[in-house]
């Protein structure tokens, strides 16, 4: 699991998941400044590890965070919050 999150990218996408679930690759790209094909790695490589669900919906894959990818989350957010 903590492969799926060892980019600083990668966090960045669960957390925007966090905020907007069910965004599609190409949002997510958009909002984080990226290239597609980025994207598209960086979620095939989440998903792998239990990061990210995806579920169909006609032509487009939306992307949900797993309870998993929130608990890491909030993880990293409260040893931020001890360690300031």
């Amino acid at each position: 699991m903590v492969a799926g999150l060892a980019n600083h990218r990668r966090i960045e996408i669960i957390r925007l998941l966090i905020r907007t679930p069910s965004l599609c690759v190409n949002e997510v790209a958009a909002v984080c400044d990226i290239d597609q094909s980025t994207a598209v790695e960086h979620v095939k490589r989440m998903h792998e590890a239990g990061l990210v669900l995806k579920k169909s919906k006609g032509r487009q894959v939306l992307l949900f965070p797993t309870a998993r990818a929130k608990a890491f989350v909030e993880t990293i957010d409260a040893i931020w919050k001890i360690s300031k």
